[in-house]
């Protein structure tokens, strides 16, 4: 039974060893006894009586560095006398116990060099020797039941240490514990003990200068990370308020775009529809106009009707100063045989002279203002075709809003 009781806590002993402080404890155990035999008959007039106890053990801290686990071999003896007036009996008690220990320790203030703790722990104790003394004779208690059985002891107390050096401390504690049997026995023991104690605490852990120096590192280290991390926090909530300010200007350009759009085509209405078409596109808006609307075959002059068309488009783009107007000519394939002039030349002419309207309204910023030639090369419809041949003759205009703001929102 002992070695059943022994194995699993040498096993938690043997994982507590890898600890960083070693101790070695002595002092005073003052002890008494509390008895009832089979009966339930008290054993009365038990007085304490005070005898040595030595403790070896082995400290590490554990998930804080105030929380230490601890584990000990220990020696202790216990005793108690006693007298029956009535019989004229004496007696004594003498009983030494090994055993091994677990407990925990939390360290609550530490003042100075002085250190407080509070610890709590059990132990499984073996008897070793035991006497009992009835007047003159003396009894072997080993093959007692009630002695010979083995105890379990709960412990809890005040422990006091004063720091040396990184190496060593000393410490005094008092703990106060009680027992009972791991077996049933003929009488009911109960055996109480008040430990008074000295002893030396001493660190075997290597390079703590090292550890500490590790850990200074380690913690600016993460100081470090916490500062970068605090800075990206705010430089994304910079990026998320900038975000936010780019949607809301994206969107205020939208609803500006689809207003011009609106406005153009209500200008556009007393016009023949089929040659002229309004759509937005990727945030632009095109307004397509077939070349037979505004010029005869080969010339690049404006008919009447083309210069009132484009003179009222140039009255809805007066109202936003800010807008870019792209002009862009488009021809079919067929080169004009009359003169010499090139596809190229025609395209780029015509939008010129649209341009040039434009520029006649004093509302509108040259500056803003840009005419192209494409020519033969961006056909919309098949040139194989006289209906396809038609819709590529044709003039756009361009129309973006000015994306100044949210271009610099996008490079800051």
């Amino acid at each position: 039974m002992r070695i059943i009781l022994l194995f699993p806590l040498l096993i938690l002993a043997t994982l507590s060893i890898k600890g960083q402080q070693i101790s070695l404890e002595v002092g005073k155990n003052i002890s008494s006894f509390e008895y009832s035999n089979s009966f339930g008959e008290n054993l009365e007039n038990l007085q304490s009586t005070n005898h040595t106890f030595m403790n070896l053990g082995y400290r590490r801290f554990i998930f804080t560095e105030k929380l230490f686990l601890n584990a000990n071999a220990l020696f202790n003896t216990y005793g108690a006398t006693g007298s029956n007036i009535i019989l004229d009996n004496y007696y004594e008690w003498i009983s030494s116990y090994i055993g091994i220990g677990l407990g925990i320790e939390y360290e609550f203030i530490e003042a100075g060099n002085f250190i407080f703790s509070l610890k709590a722990g059990a132990s499984a104790e073996f008897l070793i020797q035991g006497t009992q003394t009835i007047n003159n004779q003396v009894f072997d208690l080993s093959n007692e039941d009630d002695f010979d059985s083995s105890i379990y002891v709960f412990r809890g107390g005040l422990n006091v240490q004063y720091k040396i050096s990184e190496k060593l401390n000393l410490f005094t504690q008092y703990q106060y514990g009680t027992s009972g049997s791991f077996t049933d026995t003929t009488g009911d023991l109960t055996i109480n003990t008040h430990n008074f104690g000295f002893g030396l605490l001493i660190n075997i852990s290597k390079n703590i200068s090292n550890e500490v120096s590790l850990d200074t590192i380690q913690m600016n280290e993460l100081k470090l990370e916490m500062e970068k991390n605090s800075q990206k926090i705010k430089d994304l909530e910079n990026d998320t308020a900038d975000t936010d300010m780019l949607k809301q200007k994206i969107a205020a350009k939208e609803v500006e775009l689809l207003a011009i759009k609106e406005s153009i085509s209500e200008a556009l209405q007393p016009y023949d529809g089929n040659q002229l078409t309004v759509k937005e596109i990727d945030g632009k808006v095109y307004i397509t106009l077939d070349n037979d609307m505004l010029f005869k075959s080969g010339s690049w002059k404006i008919n009447e009707n083309g210069e009132e068309t484009i003179a009222a488009i140039g009255e809805v783009l007066a109202e936003n100063k800010d807008l870019s107007i792209q002009v862009e000519g488009h021809t079919d394939n067929k080169a004009f045989k009359e003169n010499k002039m090139s596809n190229w030349d025609l395209s780029t002419k015509r939008a010129s002279a649209i341009v040039e309207i434009f520029s006649q309204n004093e509302n509108i910023n040259p500056k803003n203002l840009t005419a192209s030639g494409r020519g033969e090369f961006d056909p919309i419809a098949d040139n194989e075709t006289k209906e396809g041949r038609a819709l590529n003759r044709r003039i756009e205009i361009i129309i973006s809003p000015n994306l100044e703001e949210i271009a610099k929102i996008i490079n800051d």
